[in-house]
C-alpha cells in the first residue's frame, strides 16, 4: 500500500550498460564512468543476470533490448518470442496457425529474415523452420532470402552463418529450397522511417534492381573495406527468384521495431505473413503466425493500481522499449510519453552523444515537478546505440556523456525528493573488442548493475547482491515504499 504522501521515484535505464572493468575492451569502467561507479561504492549494487536462461533465452545467448525491457516490465521470467516460435514448430501448432490459409498455394514460397545466430531480432534457424512448414503446407517451392547481419551477431560472421543455413537447407534433403539471394540487413531493418532504405530492399527483393551473382570472395572483400555485412549490397544466388506479384512472403524477423516498414511495402506487392505484430497497420491480425500475448500483473499495473501517475521518456529509437516492452506489450493511455527526436543509425559514429543533452534538458524540467506519486521511467540509449557502431572511442565519449547525466539527475533527485533506482536492459559498450582484437559491436553476456539510492533519509539494506532483471520490478516497488505481487521476483533490497 501507499502512504498518504507517496513517493517520487525514476527508473532510470542505461541501456547496454553491462559491468567489465577491462580497460582494453570496456568503455564503461571506473576511468569512463567514474561517477557511476562512485555511486556503486557508496550505495553499492547488485550484479544481476540479463542474458541466456535467467531471462527466457538460450543458455548463453546475450541479452537484448526487446527482453530485457519485457523482463524488468514483468518482473518474473517470461518465455521468448524465439522460444514460442521453436515450442510451435516443434509441436505443429505453427504449421495449423490459421495465418497460412490466405496464400495463394500453386505459386512459389518467399521466406526472408535476418541471417543472425545471435536471435536479438531474428535467427537464422527461423528461416529453415519456415521454409519446411512450406513444403508442409504444399507450397511448390521455397526461396530463401538472407539479410547479413553483422550487428546483433558480430560482424564478420556472416560467412559462417551463410554456410550453416546452407547446411541446413541440404539436411532437409529437398531440392524445392532454395537460398535465392543475400543482402545486408541495412535496408530491411530501418525503423526510423528512412523509406529509401526499405524500398531498395522491396526493390531488390523482387527483381527490380541490376544485381549481380553472388560470389564469396566478393562478401570476404566487403568485410575487409566495411565495418560489417550489414551494408553488403543485394545479390542472386543462382537459383534465386524475385517475389512477383501474388506470391506469399514470410518475413523471419521475431521483433517487430525493424522489420515492420518492409512489410508495409511488401504487402503492396504481395501477400506478406508476418512471425509478430508489426507497426504501421504492416501486416493484418489474420496474417500473424504469433500474436502478441501481453503481460499481465507487471510493475506497470501495479503503478497503475497503486494510483502513480508515470511518464516515459527516451530518444526515438528506444522509445517503444519505456513503454510497449516495459507494458507487457500493452497500451497505456493513463502514462504521459516524452519522445526525444535521435540522429539516424547510420549517423551515430560521429554523434555519440546522440540526443542526450535533449534528454537530460527533458528530464530534469519533470523532475522539478514536486507533486507527489510519480513514477519516471526513463531509457538512455547511448552505451548501446553507439556500442554497436564497433569502435571503442565513440563508446567512451557515449560512456563519459552518459556519466555526466546520471550526475545531474542524482543532484536533481536530492533537491526535489525523488528516489532513484539504475540499472540496465543489457550489456554491449562493455566489450567493444573480442577476443581476437577485432571491433565488437554486438550486445555482450555480462551482468548489469542495478543500484537503489533513496532520498529521503533511508537507507538501503541488500538482501542479495546477485539477481536477475526479474528482481528490478520489486526492488523499485519496494524504493517506491509499496507492495509487489507474489507473482514477481523477490526485491532485493529493503529500505531501513
Amino acid at each position: 500500500m501507499t502512504s498518504e504522501n507517496p513517493s517520487k521515484a525514476v527508473l532510470l535505464i542505461l541501456d547496454g550498460m553491462g559491468l567489465n572493468d577491462d580497460p582494453a575492451s570496456s568503455a564503461t569502467t571506473a576511468s569512463n564512468m567514474p561517477y557511476v561507479h562512485s555511486l556503486m561504492g557508496q550505495f553499492g549494487y547488485a550484479s544481476l543476470h540479463a542474458s541466456g536462461t535467467p531471462v527466457g533465452l538460450d543458455e548463453g545467448k546475450a541479452g537484448n533490448s526487446e527482453v530485457g525491457h519485457l523482463t524488468i516490465g514483468a518482473g518474473r521470467m517470461l518465455l521468448s518470442t524465439l522460444a514460442r516460435i521453436r515450442l510451435g514448430y516443434n509441436d505443429g501448432s505453427w504449421e495449423q496457425s490459421s495465418a497460412w490459409n490466405n496464400s495463394d498455394f500453386s505459386k512459389p514460397l518467399h521466406v526472408a529474415g535476418i541471417l543472425s545466430d545471435a536471435g536479438v531480432h531474428a535467427h537464422w534457424e527461423t528461416l529453415i523452420m519456415a521454409a519446411d512448414l512450406g513444403l508442409k503446407k504444399g507450397f511448390p517451392a521455397v526461396y530463401i532470402h538472407a539479410f547479413l547481419d553483422g550487428t546483433d551477431s558480430q560482424a564478420g560472421t556472416a560467412p559462417q552463418i551463410l554456410e550453416e543455413l546452407k547446411q541446413a537447407i541440404k539436411d532437409n534433403g529437398s531440392d524445392k529450397i532454395q537460398l535465392a539471394s543475400v543482402m545486408g540487413r541495412k535496408w530491411s531493418a530501418d525503423r526510423a522511417e528512412n523509406w529509401e532504405l526499405t524500398e531498395y530492399c522491396r526493390d531488390a527483393l523482387m527483381g527490380r534492381l541490376d544485381s549481380g551473382e553472388f560470389k564469396p570472395e566478393e562478401l570476404e572483400q566487403h568485410l575487409k573495406n566495411s565495418p560489417s555485412e550489414a551494408d553488403f549490397p543485394h545479390r542472386w544466388l543462382p537459383a534465386g527468384k524475385p517475389v512477383a506479384a501474388g506470391e506469399t512472403l514470410i518475413l523471419t524477423n521475431h521483433r517487430a521495431d525493424r522489420i515492420s516498414q518492409l512489410a508495409k511495402v511488401m504487402n503492396e506487392e504481395c501477400h506478406v505473413i508476418a512471425m509478430v505484430e508489426l507497426k504501421h497497420e504492416a501486416t493484418p491480425i489474420e496474417d500473424v503466425f504469433f500474436p502478441t500475448l501481453p503481460i499481465n500483473g507487471g510493475l506497470i499495473d501495479v503503478l497503475r493500481q497503486q494510483g502513480f501517475k508515470t511518464t516515459r521518456l527516451s530518444e526515438q529509437c528506444k522509445f517503444p522499449h519505456v513503454t510497449y516492452f516495459i507494458n507487457g506489450m500493452q497500451a497505456d493511455d493513463s502514462a504521459k510519453g516524452v519522445e526525444i527526436p535521435t540522429v539516424p543509425d547510420a549517423e551515430i559514429l560521429g554523434n555519440p552523444l546522440m540526443s542526450i543533452n535533449q534528454l537530460g534538458d527533458a528530464m530534469l524540467q519533470i523532475m522539478e515537478d514536486e507533486t507527489n506519486g510519480q513514477v519516471l521511467i526513463v531509457n538512455v540509449p547511448n552505451l548501446d546505440q553507439v556500442g554497436h557502431q564497433g569502435s571503442l572511442d565513440a563508446a567512451k565519449t557515449a560512456a563519459s556523456a552518459v556519466d555526466d547525466l546520471v550526475r545531474q539527475v542524482v543532484a536533481s533527485a536530492k533537491e526535489h525528493g525523488w528516489q532513484l533506482l539504475i540499472t540496465a536492459d543489457h550489456g554491449n559498450a562493455d566489450v567493444m573488442v573480442d577476443n581476437q582484437g577485432r571491433p565488437m559491436g554486438s550486445h555482450s553476456s555480462n551482468h548489469v548493475p542495478m543500484l537503489a539510492i533513496p532520498c529521503d533519509g533511508k537507507a538501503v539494506q541488500w538482501q542479495q547482491k546477485e539477481g536477475v532483471l526479474t528482481n528490478v520490478a520489486a526492488s523499485f516497488l519496494t524504493l517506491l515504499g509499496t507492495d509487489y505481487p507474489d507473482s514477481m521476483s523477490d526485491s532485493l533490497i529493503s529500505l531501513n
